[in-house]
């Protein structure tokens, strides 16, 4: 089976078993807490996606580790919030050498459109991605897990320019020649996020572009076997391009998985191959 098949297959199964299905966004009052198991979650009904592998670039992987996501939405008609979860029966919290992080993310297209492009967007129909992943929690909360932590051995087998034991990453290497042989300042930028949270825009492949400006948060809980992820973030951000989407308000949504423990990262991932409908009530 051709690869023009092969996806055509997996686009017709995911808009089949999405057909009908659409994710409601529930007014609140007050404050949002970042806490996926807090119990203003309890007021939001839930809709379970179904996910395929991705097929289209390198590296694919067909049969992909997690099968299907479980979603709530609420709003505060300034924040909008999301809970995550899915089955993960061995979690991932490191990305270095071998090990990567386990991560989700959730993409909106710019304009209610559902003829974007759902991978990615396309030319003139750009999409906003939000992205949580297990390695920057950890980095923010525990401390920047570089080698010594994860790879007790680590120095028989790696030189770090300009640094001192115990080889502190970042702080260590806040400087040109440490930076530029890393590939310049932006890595060193963006392993010095305040989020667990990134935020992407993009209009097709390989396009995707960091907000330096970040306000979406999120946090992730590992419970009985499965991930809870929370993303929050404000509709309108000045100065940046936001969704059209607020309260009484509809557009689309969509969500992917990478499991660490199955090596998925960058495009080896879960997805939905169709676009499901964010409803944004009133209050």
């Amino acid at each position: 089976m051709n690869r023009y098949l092969l996806f055509s297959l997996l686009v017709f199964t995911s808009m089949s078993l999405s057909f009908g299905q659409e994710l409601i966004s529930k007014p609140v009052e007050g404050e949002i807490p970042l806490n996926p198991t807090a119990d203003i979650w309890n007021k939001a009904p839930s809709t379970t996606i179904q996910l395929s592998g991705q097929a289209i670039v390198a590296p694919m992987d067909l049969n992909p580790a997690t099968k299907s996501i479980t979603v709530k939405s609420i709003h505060n008609s300034k924040y909008i919030a999301f809970l995550l979860s899915w089955n993960d029966p061995k979690p991932s919290i490191f990305r270095v050498n071998d090990k990567f992080s386990d991560a989700v993310a959730l993409e909106v297209p710019l304009k209610p459109d559902n003829t974007t492009p759902i991978t990615m967007g396309g030319n003139g129909k750009e999409v906003m991605i939000l992205q949580w992943a297990a390695y920057r929690q950890y980095n923010i909360t525990k401390g920047f897990a570089d080698l010594p932590k994860i790879e007790p051995y680590y120095y028989t087998g790696y030189i770090y320019p300009q640094a001192k034991p115990p080889y502190a990453y970042p702080k260590d290497w806040n400087n040109k020649y440490a930076q530029d042989y890393v590939g310049g300042k932006e890595p060193y930028w963006k392993n010095t996020r305040d989020t667990s949270v990134i935020e992407f825009i993009a209009d097709g492949y390989t396009t995707t572009t960091w907000r330096k400006h970040q306000e979406a948060k999120g946090v992730g809980v590992y419970k009985n076997g499965k991930w809870y992820v929370e993303i929050i973030r404000p509709f309108n951000i000045k100065d940046a391009l936001n969704p059209e989407w607020g309260p009484n308000s509809k557009t689309f949504i969509d969500f992917a998985v990478w499991q660490g423990y199955a090596k998925e990262r960058d495009s080896r991932k879960a997805i939905s191959y169709a676009w499901i409908p964010l409803v944004i009530e009133g209050k």
